[in-house]
Parts: C-alpha cells; structure tokens; sequence
C-alpha cells in the first residue's frame, strides 16, 4: 500500500483539528467547510501543524540518526543495540488488529513503518510519516478509528490528558489502543520529556475501556544496563552535553549483549514494579 494509498483510504475519516468540521479538498491543501483554516498537502503529505524541531543535542542526533538510517535505526539501533529488551510492536499490533482490513493509526510512529497498511502520524514530517499532526488536536472524526498505536511516545506529550482525552474521542465504540510506555527509564528528551507511567497509573488513564492485557516488556537486567549506559554517559562525558549522546551509545554497544538474560523476566506480574518498559492493551466499551 502506498502513501497516496494510504491517505484515500483515512481521508473520510478526516476532520479539521481546530472545529472538528469537515475538510474539502482544495488542490494542494485541505480546506476545512466551517473555520476556513488551510491544511497544506505537500510530497503526498497532510500538515495539520507545522513540523516539529529537535531542541537539545540528544534529540538532534536521535533525529538525524532516523533520516539517516530509516527504519534501520530502530530495527538495529534500538531493538539490537538498545540496553532494553527488545519489543516487537508490530507483532503487538498484528495479534489484536488486521491493519489491512481495519484502520490503524500509528502516533508517533518517527521514521519507522511496522506496516504499509498502517496510516502513520508525527509532529515531525520523517520520510515515513503521512500525516504530520499534534496528539493534542487529533485530525479525525470523533468516533471513527479502530484501533490506535504508539510506541515511547505519550511521555513526551506536555498535555497528556487532553491527549489522551482525543484517542477517546476518536476511537470508535468497541475499538483498540495499544500502547508501549516506560516506567523506570532515564530522562530522554524528543524533544522533551515529561511523565512516566505506572502499571496502575496507565490503565486508570483509559478507566472507563477495558483493559485487555498488560504487562512488562523489560525486566531488572534491562534497568540495570539503561542506568549504568545513562550514568556512565554522563561520568564519562564530563557534563558537556554535545558530546554525552555520542558516549551513550558507546556505552550502549558495550552493555547491549547482556540483555538477553532479561528473558526469564518478561511478561511476570511479579516484575511490573521493576519494569523499564511496558506494553498495555484496551478497548473502548461499547455505547
């Protein structure tokens, strides 16, 4: 499925953030019917906001790191050579959503497409994203998406209950959302970061919808390694904050092996209050 594709098959589903109207198509943007603002199309692109910019040094390499390398810098930089067990999140979405036969939106997706079928969005306007919006100001019709996806993302939204509130409103009756998160993680700004999230603490954010499983993605040997990576960037770098991202991932490629002795860990309740990371899924309850 291609991008153009891709945006045919969302476009009914699409409203104007803003007023929540309906958009007409106006050549090279969309026009919404009611408050008159203008969304650019541009490179088969839709802009509902201006993109994002990266705003210290870590987030600056992290940034140029993905336009570089694609998908390459999460299939290998994270999932390989990350010091966090390994998740794989299209084979969360793949064991609870067809993505060919129902609409999935991917928020935040960076330069990573888990699958062409799957619409992706990001305040960044990477290579493999199709819609460049806010998480705040979702550009979608209230009830209408079956079923949305983020990866490492919601710590990074400074407003999180109104995101969250706009995934409620969005997801149709009966519909997913899937949701990778961090627990006991380091500070990592893209380009900032503001929450962490409790195993508890998450499932009350979607209290009304049920929650279907949850469970810890990293276990007490991937927090070991995150924090000796984090600490012996910041020793070994001196403080000076232009150089830490390129020791960190020096010290990434060093810790990176020992990961594995992480498995037994994985998917016990036991090992929720030890968790770097954990994954949560729940559907919004019928009307």
């Amino acid at each position: 499925m291609t991008r153009a594709e891709r945006l045919h098959r969302v476009r009914p589903y699409l409203a104007c953030p803003g007023c929540r109207s309906e958009l007409a198509d106006a050549g090279a943007a969309l026009a919404c019917t009611s408050c008159g603002r203008s969304y650019a199309v541009r490179d088969g692109r839709i802009y509902f906001r201006e993109p994002m910019a990266a705003e210290d040094a870590l987030d600056t390499v992290k940034g140029r790191l993905k336009r570089a390398l694609g998908p390459l810098y999460y299939t290998v930089g994270v999932q390989v050579l990350g010091p966090n067990f390994p998740f794989d999140y299209r084979g969360k979405i793949l064991a609870h959503v067809d993505p060919a036969s129902t609409l999935v939106i991917d928020l935040g997706a960076g330069n990573r497409r888990v699958s062409d079928a799957i619409v992706t969005l990001d305040a960044g306007a990477y290579d493999a994203v199709d819609i460049v919006a806010d998480l705040t100001a979702l550009p979608f019709k209230s009830g209408s998406i079956a079923c949305f996806a983020s990866r490492s993302v919601l710590e990074h939204v400074p407003d999180l209950p109104i995101a969250i509130a706009e995934i409620q409103r969005c997801t149709r009756p009966g519909g997913l959302s899937i949701h990778y998160t961090p627990f006991l993680f380091p500070y990592h700004a893209s380009p900032h970061d503001y929450q962490r999230f409790t195993h508890t603490g998450f499932a009350r954010l979607f209290a009304d919808w049920r929650l279907v499983e949850q469970y810890n993605t990293s276990g007490p040997v991937s927090l070991a390694l995150i924090l000796l990576a984090e600490t012996g960037a910041t020793v070994l770098s001196g403080g000076v904050e232009s150089i830490k991202p390129y020791v960190y991932l020096l010290c990434c490629l060093v810790l990176f092996p020992f990961k594995v002795l992480d498995w037994p860990f994985i998917g016990r309740p036991s090992m929720m209050g030890l968790a770097a990371t954990m994954v949560t899924v729940v559907r919004k309850r019928d009307a």
